[in-house]
């Protein structure tokens, strides 16, 4: 729900990192991956990279990675300084790191760097006007999220691991797609429910029972995706959602569709001890339902499809079984619902 780059261009040489600069007006987002291994940021090229930051803004992504035995000197960002869309993860460390303070045009921002020790990264000056923020896992995992309450324009937040103060997050109410992965199940996650404007939320990770300390009235999308120990998932706690994804609970046995009166999309995949799903007859606005490798029996699953579904798949069965189930569903004049299909309508 974070990224996602039609195009993306790693540039292995300095003739592929121009031809590529080049193209960038014939697509709608540019991501322009520099890996270390193959020497090509020159000073000619980033200049490149800056003059299509200037003219395409945000579209393109800049991103530094994979550096890896060395560390990321972040005195090249001096190139870039119009550069509107940052990445700098994947890497063990940086230097120079004041250097992202002079970017005076970022909106948005990805930070994963796994030996860091930059617990006042958040009070750098460039970062207060972002409008998307990612934090990836750290060794310390110190960074303080305390001044994020200055973070005005912030619009998206993924943290993985980071908690220092994060019940600072729940005092931005421009806030309205929210990632929390590895965060361990005795870190309350109650301020959740003062983020009014939050209509995406996504739990990865970590661990937690239930839901019941995310419930909120505003949330249209929700995700959870391995958390370990989850076993109840209550729909009536999010009155307005259309759409729930969930994969990877080995303790989620079952899950109720009139909880969720709204839901237009809806898609369960790798719960293996997950037996029923209850009230699909009544889900009146069900469009899409992909379910694979459950435990749910076939025959009872078909029967209960609603009117309103336009798009359904049952699979994880084995080859066989899967294609008869999926002839059986085509003709009862269902189209087959593809994995992750359509996952951001609305």
């Amino acid at each position: 729900m974070i990224w996602q780059n039609p195009l993306a261009c790693r540039f292995r040489s300095e003739a592929a990192a121009q031809c590529s600069v080049g193209r960038v007006s014939a697509s709608r987002v540019c991501d322009v991956s520099f890996d270390k291994r193959y020497g090509a940021y020159s000073p000619s090229i980033l200049e490149d990279v800056n003059r299509a930051c200037r003219t395409f803004g945000v579209k393109v992504n800049v991103r530094f990675w994979a550096h890896y035995g060395s560390q990321f000197d972040c005195s090249h960002l001096r190139r870039v300084p119009e550069v509107r869309s940052l990445n700098l993860d994947c890497l063990a460390g940086i230097s120079n790191v004041a250097q992202i303070g002079q970017l005076d045009h970022l909106e948005e921002f990805s930070f994963g760097v796994f030996e860091s020790d930059l617990p006042d990264l958040l009070n750098t000056p460039s970062l207060f006007g972002v409008r998307k923020l990612i934090l990836a896992e750290s060794r310390r995992n110190n960074i303080d999220l305390a001044p994020l309450v200055g973070y005005e324009r912030l619009e998206t937040l993924f943290l993985s691991a980071q908690k220092r103060n994060i019940e600072s997050v729940g005092r931005l109410h421009s806030i309205k797609e929210l990632s929390l992965s590895c965060i361990e199940k005795s870190q309350s996650l109650g301020f959740v429910s003062g983020l009014h404007g939050l209509s995406a939320l996504t739990l990865l990770l970590g661990g937690r029972n239930n839901l019941e300390e995310l419930a909120h009235d505003g949330i249209k999308h929700l995700e959870v995706l391995r958390v370990r120990g989850m076993n109840t998932i209550d729909l009536a706690l999010f009155p307005k959602i259309e759409e729930f994804r969930v994969e990877d609970q080995l303790q989620l046995q079952n899950l109720n569709l009139d909880r969720g009166p709204n839901l237009r999309w809806v898609s369960i995949w790798n719960c293996k001890t997950f037996s029923e799903l209850q009230g699909t007859r009544h889900a009146h606005h069900l469009e899409y339902l992909f379910v694979g490798k459950t435990a749910i029996e076939p025959d009872a699953f078909l029967r209960e499809l609603p009117e309103s579904l336009k798009k359904v798949s049952l699979t994880g069965y084995g080859k066989r079984k899967d294609d008869g189930l999926q002839n059986r569903i085509e003709s009862l004049g269902y189209a087959p619902a593809k994995y992750m299909e359509d996952i951001h309508t609305g």
